[in-house]
């Protein structure tokens, strides 16, 4: 799926722990940025030892394991970082893209749901986005469309919510509302392939 990765997967500390685990916490972080994969778990295996009841670092686990592929591991920290803390947006909408991409797709929009509900997630539109997304990749245009509309109603300036609308618009031959789409989507985003394509369509 294409997520909105660079917010999806921002890692929001809820919870207050020691400057041990939270040290190790940003390394691994960092770490797993830089693709050094192996170091990153050595890090969060340190911040879990020093506060085994810190839900983000279950929540980076669960990426970590993701990303090499290990879909068991993933999982059982995604759900022990939310037996933690079962409000958390964040593990909440990754753990979305996990169901997501494991094509359990009605976990997954449930899960995106449940995480846009938090009031005191700062970003609902990213997860609402997120669902749209997932849909959209599985066929169900008419429910994506419904997010991504939902989704700029909250924040008209979601670019991932622009341009899928644009396509959408595009394709139902509504071409001046797909130019408008584009448009409003190339002032919140750089070009590119795929927008100018569009452009070009349209």
């Amino acid at each position: 799926c294409n997520q909105v990765r660079s917010s999806s997967q921002k890692i929001r500390v809820s919870q207050t722990t020691n400057k041990i685990t939270s040290a190790n916490l940003d390394l691994g972080i960092e770490y797993m940025k830089q693709g050094a994969y192996e170091n990153a778990l050595k890090n969060l295996e340190k911040a879990k030892k020093a506060d085994p009841d810190y839900a983000s670092t279950y929540n980076v686990l669960g990426l970590l394991y993701q990303k090499l592929g290990n879909n068991k591991k993933s999982e059982e920290n995604f759900k022990h970082a939310l037996n933690l803390n079962k409000h958390d947006s964040s593990t909440l909408n990754n753990y979305s893209n996990f169901l997501c991409l494991q094509n359990r797709i009605e976990e997954a929009e449930k899960t995106f749901l449940k995480a846009a509900a938090n009031p005191l997630y700062d970003s609902p539109e990213i997860a609402i986005t997120n669902a749209g997304l997932c849909l959209s990749n599985n066929q169900r245009i008419s429910d994506a469309e419904k997010y991504f509309r939902q989704a700029l109603q909250l924040n008209p300036r979601v670019p991932q919510a622009l341009i899928k609308m644009c396509k959408i618009s595009f394709d139902q031959q509504k071409v001046l509302t797909a130019r408008d789409y584009l448009q409003r989507y190339h002032k919140v985003a750089s070009y590119t392939p795929k927008s100018l394509w569009l452009g070009i369509q349209i």
